[in-house]
């Protein structure tokens, strides 16, 4: 799939975790593997703005520190400043910069869009397994995988069955990079991560966003009954509402009483035409009588 390197379509943790050390492997022999101080190390500024969680950074910074790091981070070319930019990994960095213990960072120089595609698969399997990541930022990752795959020639499906989900659930994660702002706060805040809620919301949002505002207000003050996946559900399924039509009413312009044959007529003038109406003597009788009390 990717020049020096195969990535196998349902490959397991045991087999991405061959082909990663065959990527530190030929990164080592060609000096681009590197162990670096965290001050020698930044963000890179090109990158969305991430949030992290002080809990999960210190329950990683720990297990770092058991453990040892597990996984290099992916960097790009030293830069003017002297520092290396990070392209993924910028946890394990801000873990081991708050560390007394651990006092530098593995890290591997990007060579190509295969160490990125790598790095990137273990990241997210890390990310699920280890961190409480926001969906939004999981999201972002998988986006990558498909662009990195599809630069190479295969297409979303193939992207899925390296991520090891099914295509439909891709699908909802990359819907998520489109969700509104209010969606996305409520990964980025961790008040839910489930992908399908959050892919609901963001379907209905689309078609009534008052009422999304009012069921995430619902839930948020303990008012909701039931779970906010069957509510988002349940408002992503209900059909569009559409703009009601307004009901026009005539303008009436003039009536008059007109005899003919015999008959009394009540003539209306409306805008564009005239309606003709008979009328019975007891008709007659009950608006002459109307007509009486008006004018007493």
């Amino acid at each position: 799939m990717l020049k020096g390197f195969k990535v196998q379509k349902g490959a397991t943790k045991a087999q991405l975790e061959a082909v990663r050390d065959e990527v530190v492997t030929i990164a080592k022999s060609e000096g681009r593997y590197l162990e670096l101080g965290p001050n020698q190390l930044e963000p890179d500024p090109n990158q969305p703005r991430k949030t992290f969680d002080e809990q999960g950074l210190q329950d990683l910074q720990r297990s770092i520190e058991a453990r040892g790091q597990l996984q290099p981070i992916l960097i790009g070319e030293q830069g003017d400043s002297g520092k290396y930019p990070i392209i993924s990994g910028e946890r394990r960095w801000r873990a081991i910069s708050n560390s007394s213990t651990v006092k530098t960072v593995s890290a591997i120089v990007r060579s190509g869009a295969s160490d990125e595609l790598l790095l990137l698969l273990m990241q997210i399997d890390e990310n699920n397994q280890r961190e409480q990541v926001p969906a939004i930022e999981n999201a972002e990752a998988m986006q990558r995988v498909v662009d990195i795959c599809k630069t190479n020639g295969n297409d979303q499906a193939y992207a899925a069955s390296i991520l090891g989900v099914s295509k439909g659930h891709l699908s909802k994660y990359l819907a998520l990079l489109k969700a509104p702002d209010s969606i996305k706060q409520l990964s980025l805040n961790n008040e839910t991560q489930d992908v399908v809620t959050l892919y609901d919301l963001t379907r209905a949002y689309q078609k009534d966003q008052k009422a999304v505002d009012s069921l995430v207000n619902q839930w948020k003050s303990g008012e909701l009954i039931g779970t906010l996946r069957k509510a988002s559900r349940e408002l992503a399924e209900s059909p569009k509402k559409g703009p009601q039509k307004k009901k026009v009413i005539p303008i009436v312009k003039q009536t008059e009483l007109v005899e003919q044959g015999g008959d009394i007529q009540l003539k209306v003038t409306l805008d564009k035409k005239v309606l003709s109406f008979s009328l019975t003597d007891d008709a007659l009788n009950a608006l002459k009588k109307g007509l009486k009390l008006q004018k007493s």
